[in-house]
């Protein structure tokens, strides 16, 4: 289960302003045999089916997660998503001789079950503008480097630290999903490290 607060009493103009608004988010493996169930689980098209799904699956969690699920009333409004990734890898896209590039989920979507994909976009800004920033010359007679070899450079050290990141989110994805899995060697509870080489 993943929990947050979208707004809050101190920010919100519902009409009655003593309330929160938050999300929460429950996951599943799309796979044969989960629940015992002899087909994968689809996503109900009823929202109110939607909402009884979700207190169905959490039937036997511990609190507070069981409670915070079983008190979401069945007019609640329930998103569905599919958590997918993308990991990248070199060539895969045309930077058009350094006029264009991807950054963030467009680069690198995680799941967000190590909680990194903010952090690798926010990297992702920092490496991108110290590039360049290295193609505008202080001085007119300054040599600098094409904004090509700016953009691939970004490219190729982006892509060198995420697509591992991408990878160890999708194991700790589907660790979340099977329990017996969940050690302190599964990527779900291990401690996270970002590494920029500069």
């Amino acid at each position: 289960m993943y929990f947050s607060f979208l707004d809050t009493p101190a920010n919100n103009t519902r009409a009655d302003p003593d309330t929160y608004e938050c999300q929460i988010l429950v996951s599943w493996p799309w796979r044969e045999g989960f629940k015992g169930m002899q087909k994968p689980l689809d996503i109900p098209d009823a929202n109110e089916e939607r909402v009884r799904l979700m207190k169905e699956l959490v039937d036997e969690w511990a609190s507070p997660f069981h409670e915070c699920v079983m008190h979401i009333p069945l007019d609640a409004e329930v998103k569905a998503i599919a958590l997918e990734d993308f990991v990248p890898r070199q060539a895969m896209w045309d930077n058009r001789d350094g006029r264009m590039t991807l950054l963030g989920d467009a680069a690198h979507a995680m799941t967000m079950f190590r909680g990194e994909a903010y952090n690798h976009g926010v990297a992702d800004i920092s490496v991108l503008l110290s590039n360049l920033l290295t193609t505008v010359p202080s001085a007119p007679e300054t040599s600098q480097p094409p904004l090509k070899q700016a953009i691939d450079s970004y490219a190729a050290e982006m892509i060198q630290r995420t697509a591992p990141a991408v990878l160890t989110s999708r194991r700790a994805c589907l660790d979340a999903h099977q329990y017996d899995r969940i050690t302190d060697q599964s990527p779900l509870v291990s401690q996270r490290v970002m590494i920029i080489e500069e």
